[in-house]
């Protein structure tokens, strides 16, 4: 028999009650439904059981001491002289430009494709302004790799895990003969024959750049400056949106490595470079103190950490039909995180790296969602650049 119960969340903030129910969109086993209240902030949670409502009023309650500790901290904003807030996702939903093919897997055409392809050269540009490598890395990624960085460890929820049958005619006959009694469907029967993964679509574009800096050894005053854009996977539970939260998105990254002083300096200067672009295109953002959403035991405490350390911070276009911001940029300090597991050196001791993200598709959501769909009030900026862009 199921259990409803309800909790006030409010003290948690905004960054600790989305994490909140991320944490409950993944627990199938003791959650049937939820609902949080935007105006109470109180948070409606039907259980399996009795013992099931015990696990999650520990869970709920646990997060909300966890981020009453960390206390929100807008650090730079922009303000939009002509910001016409729409809701979006129902004018997408209407979209012909708008391709959905799948749960979190959006296609893009038209107009709208342009305005990714204007983003996708705008970032690539200001890495290149900061003297950026330009590289390219496959979409898969060893899963030694995210275990190396114990990716595992704290964000299991967002793995994809690759597979494929095995090096066995005596299988792939049998595969190919069930699945045709089966009009070609897959069933448990087929998908029982996959060998164990050996490797992951990748979770974070700038996890491949780390490990090929393995025992590299900077010079005193060296930086090292990387950039990358590839196809990023998470899965996300039942919460995908177009373009907004996706299974597959894409993602720039800029790569810094060098001194700490150096590693601040720089994050400082992206900022303001970005900060300065929203300000052309007459956004409104705010660039606030942030952390990942953490939620699994193990790792509850590096979100405080984060905040403690300053260690993150993110770009965020304001929602306020959804009560809530997305963060569509993230510029972030790992000191020797990175560095130290794969002993990229500099002097007589470790270098540091810090990593500045930026998901085009976010970009291109927070963008329509201050200036509409019709390119007509997209302003001059975008406009004269969206046929150099096709």
């Amino acid at each position: 028999m199921s259990v409803l119960r309800s909790f006030p969340v409010h003290r948690a903030g905004e960054a600790g009650v989305r994490a909140i129910v991320d944490g409950l969109g993944m627990n199938r086993d003791d959650v049937q439904t939820f609902r949080l209240d935007e105006g109470s902030r109180v948070l409606e949670v039907e259980a399996v059981s009795d013992a099931a409502a015990e696990r999650v009023a520990g869970f709920v309650e646990s997060m909300v001491r966890t981020h009453r500790l960390i206390a929100p901290k807008v650090v730079r904003r922009t303000q939009a002289r002509e910001l016409r807030i729409v809701e979006i996702d129902s004018l997408l939903a209407e979209s012909a430009d708008v391709q959905v093919l799948g749960k979190g897997l959006t296609g893009l055409r038209g107009d709208l494709l342009r305005l990714f392809r204007f983003f996708e050269r705008e970032f690539r540009g200001i890495a290149a302004e900061f003297g950026a490598e330009e590289n390219a890395f496959p979409v898969m990624v060893p899963a030694e790799v995210l275990a190396e960085v114990s990716y595992f460890h704290h964000f299991p929820q967002h793995v994809t895990f690759c597979s494929h049958l095995p090096d066995s005619l005596q299988v792939l006959e049998s595969v190919s003969h069930t699945i045709e009694q089966q009009d070609g469907a897959l069933s448990e029967e087929v998908t029982s024959q996959l060998a164990a993964p050996e490797h992951v679509l990748t979770p974070g574009v700038c996890l491949p750049c780390y490990r090929l800096q393995r025992d590299v050894t900077l010079g005193p005053d060296e930086v090292r400056t990387l950039t990358m854009q590839n196809h990023v996977f998470r899965y996300e539970g039942s919460r995908f949106r177009p373009l907004a939260r996706g299974w597959d998105f894409t993602v720039r990254d800029i790569v810094f490595f060098g001194r700490h002083e150096d590693m601040q300096r720089l994050r400082n200067e992206v900022i303001d470079r970005v900060l300065d672009f929203c300000e052309e295109l007459d956004l409104e953002v705010t660039v606030e103190l942030a952390n990942d959403p953490f939620f699994l035991d193990a790792s509850r405490d590096k979100a405080v950490a984060q905040r403690l350390g300053e260690a993150k911070f993110e770009l965020l276009f304001p929602l306020p039909w959804r009560g809530e911001a997305l963060a569509a940029a993230s510029f972030n300090i790992h000191r020797d995180f990175y560095t130290s597991v794969y002993n990229t050196r500099q002097g007589d001791g470790l270098a540091e790296s810090s990593c500045m993200g930026f998901g085009m598709d976010r970009w291109v959501y927070g963008f329509l969602s201050q200036k509409g769909l019709d390119p007509g009030g997209w302003g001059e900026r975008v406009r004269s650049s969206l046929d150099r862009v096709s």
